[in-house]
């Protein structure tokens, strides 16, 4: 198996580039399929509350997660588009791409607001939260009079 090594650039508050090493890109495709059919119900079953489920953290560790964070993440996708691109690991890069290739679970992203983590325990969680709207209000002053 051939391996492809992606360099990601950013920049941090200084203004100094940030190299992010995602060695383990892809890695993880196979293990999110295998749990794709159970994620997509739990995902739908967000509406009425948090969902769990138990990983087996040997399968993660056969898999790869070299780096100090290993497979924890958390990825927040609102309307089906991830919204904390900046701390992607390759774990929840690899989900993402699962998920959105499933197009029953696709089109039901597209409507949707979920966070979905996975913790040292290595349960995934994943919620669904309203998305923020920020909503400008204006004041007229009254004009003043000569």
């Amino acid at each position: 198996m051939m391996i492809f090594y992606v360099y990601v650039c950013q920049f941090n508050a200084i203004g100094k580039h940030k190299y992010a090493y995602m060695r383990d890109a892809g890695m993880y495709t196979q293990l999110w399929k295998k749990y794709l059919p159970v994620i997509r119900l739990l995902l739908k079953k967000t509406v009425d509350g948090e969902q769990k489920l138990q990983i087996y953290k040997h399968e993660f560790e056969r898999t790869g997660a070299r780096n100090k964070l290993g497979f924890v993440f958390t990825l927040e996708l609102v309307n089906g588009k991830p919204i904390n691109k900046s701390n992607t690991t390759a774990v929840a890069s690899d989900l993402y791409g699962v998920l959105i290739s499933n197009e029953a679970v696709a089109e039901w992203l597209k409507d949707q607001c979920v966070k979905i983590s996975v913790g040292r325990s290595c349960e995934l969680v994943m919620q669904k939260f309203e998305k923020v709207v920020k909503e400008e209000v204006v004041v007229e002053a009254p004009l003043a009079s000569a």
